[in-house]
């Protein structure tokens, strides 16, 4: 859901005023959730294709006008893909509108903290509408009144319980107060204090008393990232922004007799920087809590989420085993029918209590991050010496009502590196590249060993990837040998259990690698599998055609789910991710899995909200009815996915592109001059959603030229990009 899309949900309160200028009226909407100002406008009919809008304040009545903290109406999914360029005029009041000749607009403003006094707002607010060579076309303006007196603010860090891990000054172990005069103080510190702990150092966490009553809207704004939890929470999350203004909404929940815990990031290389400006709590009656719960509809659809405990002990100090149940408890609030664990790839040190082969218990190497191409920590085999993966993650999944699957990677032996298996040193004769060869006998033998283990530790179901690692497959009937045989091994334990054992497998769907080597129709018909998922590849086949696999699962007990991609260069969250959502389940789907959930899930409160949504069609389909009607009224623009990392964009990536404001129509494409694409709707890509898509932005500098029909006209960005090659 958008941050308006909420207030949306609850009811906006609407105020209407006098403008002075050309226009005659202006008015403006209370959001109750975010009690920010919404201010609509209209821009004159005789303007330009870009108009320039000035946004000031000043007390009533007085002459000190000043630059408004504002920004224009927009969807999460553009808030998600905004660049510095789009958001840099926002922090001295200006914001642009395209092609909006004769509409009403919306700026949304934070009266909070120059334009609030004792929690009430009187404010006269005033818009310049500014033509070709600054010319004003139109003033508005209108008094803003509004009483916020209920609402809190957690923003004076002198006041928590731990006064000795705080001060003015750095000190080893200790908290900094930074002073908000500074002029280089990040946006919205200044006048105020901001709460920063440097890396390098373990810092204690702390504790801001609170005594509240009632249901709350849950704000945060930290320039930069910092964990957060409620004193009676068994889990942190992780908050923060990159763009000014932007308070994130973390949550709705009842405050009664809790604190608020200020958590230190962790990284791969130790204590991390971390920095927090303030909390805002906004009194929510019973009523708006139980719209907004609604808004996630009854579940009749069924999500996979993957989960992988490796990766994010990488950037983590795990000590026990209830680091499991805390990040389990995420996919609780998530509402997934099943959290499929990874445990492992075939051929490597195994990240679970294993005794058939080794475990990861010392240094790893991870892929990059930032500059730094090789990151190395000693992280993950911590959680391995302090904790049992398996075995934490099936207990706490049964108290928190998960269905666990144990999940193994096909095989992928990472030959020279420190997550090398002694099984695959000792045997480099049943490798093939970097994948063990499952035509050999011993490796099946090996790879069924793993899964006893599993089944004997008590999982219900068991899965396999041979997406991402279908290296070890040589034939098609390699494959179905395997499958027979992890059949008759699930069964033995399904018959001394008197219980189904049910086996997941993710697999390139067409066109991905190996394709053609994966019998998936006869896995169906056997009943060899209970959930087929194929399966795209990074971030290449997102879109691939469902219709072959609705074929192979019809009057079978298979069930299909088509895969999404959760990674950082897959599907910008959420409207492109929910547009897939939304196609799939129009083609009839039982569900979908989700690969890298952990990403979406974990790392961001609003997109895990939007996870809780898959279960219910209804509510997936509501989100883009909610689109339809609301897009008219925000700001026009285009957006595109960002480079996953540097230097630039790489081959295995796709520029996606969001349209705000306009329809999803007709659209075209320019990569340096030349028309590359011509669309005539979503989903809209540079390049084919397949490999040979990898060669869409040669190695180098590109200008990048989008084009959208808007109306009788075209909606148009330049982008300047940097393809890796």
């Amino acid at each position: 859901m958008s941050r308006l899309s909420v207030g949306m949900i609850v009811g906006l309160a609407s105020v209407a005023g006098v403008a002075f200028g050309e226009e005659n009226t202006v008015n403006f909407q209370i959001d109750p959730l975010s009690r920010l100002f919404h201010i609509t406008y209209r821009v004159p009919e005789k303007s330009p294709d870009e108009v320039k809008v000035r946004c000031v304040w000043t007390a009533h009545g007085a002459d000190n006008w000043q630059a408004a903290r504002v920004h224009p109406l927009l969807s999460d999914t553009a808030w998600e893909l905004l660049r510095k360029e789009d958001w840099a005029p926002w922090i001295r009041g200006e914001v642009s509108e395209r092609r909006a000749a004769g509409l009403e607009r919306t700026v949304v403003f934070n009266p909070y903290p120059e334009a609030q006094s004792g929690g009430k707002v009187d404010v006269d607010f005033r818009i310049q509408i500014m033509g070709e060579d600054d010319v004003q076309l139109a003033q508005h303006q209108i008094r803003l009144q509004a009483d916020n007196s209920d609402v809190v603010y957690v923003e004076d860090w002198t006041q928590v319980m731990q006064k000795q891990g705080i001060g003015a000054e750095s000190k080893p172990g200790q908290w900094l107060l930074e002073d908000g005069a500074a002029t280089d103080a990040p946006p919205f510190a200044r006048g105020g204090t901001r709460l920063y702990g440097p890396g390098g150092a373990d810092l204690p966490q702390l504790t801001y008393p609170l005594d509240l009553k009632g249901a709350y809207a849950v704000y945060v704004y930290a320039f930069g990232r910092v964990k957060l939890r409620l004193s009676g929470d068994e889990r942190c999350d992780r908050l923060g922004t990159n763009q000014p203004f932007r308070e994130e909404l973390w949550r709705w929940t009842d405050l009664d007799r809790q604190h608020l815990i200020v958590r230190q990031n962790y990284a791969f290389t130790g204590p991390a920087a971390t920095s927090l400006d303030y909390v805002k709590l906004v009194p929510i009656t019973p009523e708006t809590v139980a719209k907004l719960e609604s808004s996630f509809g009854e579940p009749d659809k069924i999500v996979a989420a993957y989960w992988e405990p490796y990766s994010y002990a990488f950037s983590d100090n795990v000590q026990d085993v209830f680091w499991h149940r805390e990040y389990l408890d995420a996919y609780r609030e998530a509402n997934v029918s099943i959290v499929d664990t990874q445990l492992g790839r075939f051929g490597m040190k195994m990240v679970f209590e294993t005794r058939q082969t080794d475990q990861l218990l010392y240094q790893t190497q991870g892929d990059p991050i930032g500059a730094i191409q090789h990151p190395t920590t000693t992280n993950v085999g911590r959680m391995q010496q302090y904790t049992n993966t398996l075995q934490s993650t099936l207990k706490f999944g049964r108290e928190l009502g998960l269905t666990v699957h144990a999940n193994f990677g096909a095989t992928n032996c990472y030959p020279g590196s420190p997550l090398q298996s002694d099984f695959s040193k000792q045997h480099p004769d049943w490798m093939r590249g970097s994948s063990l060869r499952y035509e050999v006998p011993q490796v099946r033998e090996f790879v069924l060993s793993l899964y006893r283990e599993a089944l004997e530790a008590g999982s219900t179901g068991i899965s396999i990837d041979f997406c991402r690692y279908p290296g070890g497959i040589d034939t098609k009937e390699t494959c179905n040998t395997f499958f027979r045989e992890l059949r008759s091994l699930a069964n033995e334990f399904a018959t001394a259990r008197n219980e189904k054992i049910r086996i997941l497998t993710r697999f390139p769907a067409h066109g991905v690698r190996q394709w053609q080597d994966f019998d998936y129709a006869t896995w169906a018909r056997e009943g060899w599998v209970d959930y087929l998922c194929p399966s795209n590849i990074q971030g290449r086949f997102h879109y691939f055609d469902i219709a072959p696999y609705q074929k192979a699962v019809r009057d079978t007990q298979c069930i299909l789910l088509p895969q999404l991609d959760a990674l950082s260069w897959g599907l910008p969250m959420p409207g492109l991710f929910l547009w897939r959502v939304a196609q799939l389940y129009e083609q009839g789907v039982p569900g979908i899995y989700i690969y890298q959930a952990d990403s979406p899930i974990i790392t961001s409160p609003s997109n895990r909200r939007t996870i809780r949504m898959l279960r219910s069609s209804a509510a997936v389909r509501q989100s883009w009815e909610e689109d339809a009607r609301l897009r008219p009224r925000r700001s026009k623009g285009i957006h595109i996915s960002p480079a996953n990392r540097l230097p630039g964009y790489h081959r295995w990536e796709r520029v996606h592109v969001w349209l705000e404001g306009i329809p999803m129509g007709e659209m075209e494409i320019y990569l340096d001059g030349k028309r590359i694409h011509h669309f005539d709707g979503p989903p809209y890509m540079v390049g084919s959603q397949g490999n040979d898509g990898d060669t869409a932005l040669p190695k180098g500098k590109h200008e990048l030229k989008i084009r959208a029909r808007d109306g009788a006209g075209w909606l148009e960005r330049i982008f300047h990009i940097v393809s890796a090659g």
